[in-house]
């Protein structure tokens, strides 16, 4: 081994690199990797009697060179002759890529004569024996790396089938968590982070916004990423599209294409449609009914708004027939009629029409009815507080649940006692009845707790995002100029709007609004609350 290092000679360097299996052994407690291997590598340098000039370490999860940078910079400065020899643990540690990139490592060592050399042997890429030596090394890792790989990417799969999160970083929202009793990790919310997501949906479900618009509501609240000064557009959809905050595992999402171009490998990840989706074993941050409305809203199923021609009508999309469920349409003045009108879209309907900008009032006292409603249902929730406070009716409620469980235990060891002829017929009728009893007062009780709290957190949710949307139509809408921009603010907070009219204004003094809408607005509603209804 010495006659082929000089002991001279003064440019030799070494390489660090630390794998997925180094990562396994920190994590059971063995030390850190390229701490230990340094040593090693100094004190084989001292045994030997050579000068190790600089160290390249390299902390990557990528196997080929192209995910590599530190490696590139190594191979740069080999093929330029700077290193005499470069010192390695094992020679696996240059490159366990495929073929072409053991062939790029090789030709790099062989044509600038520069030797490869570990603890246990000194590689001259120049000998033919420890040529082949060292690519057949090379080989072996390849291949042992494909064997770990095919297990792991086993292991991994077992993992998700059972509902498990195998990445190594969170989505936003939640932290990772070590499951009790069983190896693997699960989600666990996170509640700053969690608010976010919340908050994210519910501004994009209940309000007619775009994404940007999103975006700049939540940077405009002060709520950033975890890793970014604020929140882009793509960050905004990741959340939107990402089933895990409904409970769900998603697998494969983004599979991996490795091509050719112009010489050169190019790895890409695009979305892939052929996706693996389990339950999983976390808590949901959003209900599946916030999830469905913004997957729909995602797939463009909304009537659109034209932006090639004027908007004319401030209502476009937005009232529909009580009668039939068609669209209402504007119809423009003619000679008898000096305004327009809106009509129903079904010609064999004969849901009366009515003058558009009458319309249009009735819809913004509406609005005005509505909003009146809602704080008088919310202070009556506010009043109830003390009856209902939510903190204490939680504790109350987990009691409750606890309580519950114990009547229930109860009731089966009085049928185990029964079946074992502890109890006779009317011994064990006197008691399960009562028991079934018990459970029934617990179980009303709980449901009454639960939609109070729900209840009140709903209250709290509307108040801080819906009721501000509203009043703000409510004293905007006149000021505005044009009517698309009345209609995407009159969107923003109504999912739709009904109209009905069956008597047709005969005389002059007749009441021009003699007719009955429905409003909808875009809101998770309380059980209080219900559609107003303006005769």
């Amino acid at each position: 081994m010495k006659n082929l290092i000089n002991n001279n000679m003064e440019n030799y360097c070494a390489y660090l690199r630390k794998s997925r299996k180094d990562m396994d052994a920190e994590a059971h407690g063995q030390g850190e990797t390229l701490a230990r291997h340094e040593k090693r590598l100094k004190d084989y340098a001292n045994s030997v009697g050579i000068k190790i000039s600089k160290f390249y370490r390299e902390v990557v999860s990528g196997e080929t060179i192209s995910a590599r940078p530190v490696m590139q910079q190594l191979l740069t400065d080999v093929e330029n002759g700077m290193w005499s020899g470069v010192l390695v643990v094992e020679v696996e540690r240059l490159a366990r890529g495929n073929t072409l990139d053991q062939g790029i490592v090789s030709n790099a060592f062989q044509y600038s004569n520069t030797k490869i050399i570990t603890p246990l042997k000194t590689y001259d890429p120049n000998n033919d024996y420890d040529e082949e030596y060292f690519e057949f090394g090379l080989f072996m890792s390849r291949r042992e790396y494909k064997t770990i790989n095919r297990r792991l990417q086993r292991g991994r799969m077992t993992s998700i089938t059972e509902g498990k999160y195998v990445g190594s970083i969170p989505p936003f929202g939640y932290k990772r968590k070590k499951l009790e009793n069983a190896k693997g990790y699960t989600l666990e919310p996170n509640p700053e982070e969690a608010e976010i997501v919340k908050k994210i949906f519910i501004l994009y479900s209940y309000e007619e916004v775009s994404i940007n618009s999103v975006a700049k509501e939540i940077n405009k609240l002060g709520l950033k990423p975890r890793k970014a000064d604020s929140w882009s557009i793509s960050s905004i959809k990741d959340i939107l599209n990402n089933p895990v905050y409904i409970g769900k595992i998603r697998w494969n999402s983004r599979k991996q294409v490795i091509r050719s171009e112009n010489g050169k490998r190019i790895t890409s990840r695009p979305r892939n449609s052929d996706i693996l989706l389990i339950n999983g074993l976390h808590k949901p941050i959003i209900d599946n009914k916030t999830w469905d409305i913004v997957q729909n809203k995602r797939s463009c199923n909304a009537p659109p708004i034209p932006h090639n021609d004027k908007v004319q009508n401030p209502l476009i999309g937005l009232v529909f027939c009580e009668k039939c469920g068609k669209p209402m349409q504007r119809r423009p003045y003619n000679l008898k009629q000096k305004e327009p009108t809106l009509i129903c879209n079904n010609p064999n309907c004969n849901n009366i029409s009515s003058k558009l900008y009458i319309v249009e009032e009735k819809i913004i006292e509406a609005l005005k009815i509505w909003l009146n409603g809602y704080n008088m249902n919310y202070s009556e929730l506010e009043s109830r507080k003390t009856e209902f406070p939510v903190i204490k009716t939680k504790v109350i409620l987990k009691q409750l649940e606890e309580k519950l469980l114990s009547e229930k235990n109860k009731l089966n060891k009085v049928y185990e006692l029964f079946e074992e002829d502890t109890y006779n017929k009317q011994e064990f009728s006197e008691r399960s009845t009562s028991l079934k009893n018990n459970i029934d007062e617990i179980n009303r009780e709980i449901t009454k707790i639960s939609k109070a709290v729900n209840t009140q957190e709903e209250a709290e949710q509307n108040k801080e995002i819906i009721v501000p949307k509203i009043k703000n139509v409510i004293d905007i809408y006149s000021k505005l100029e044009t009517n698309e921009q009345k209609n995407i603010l009159l969107r923003s907070i109504l999912e739709k709007v009904t109209y009905l009219k069956t008597e047709k204004a005969i005389k002059k003094d007749s009441n021009p609004s003699n007719f009955e809408i429905h409003i909808y607005p875009k809101i998770p509603k309380l059980e209080q609350q219900q559609n107003k209804k303006i005769n």
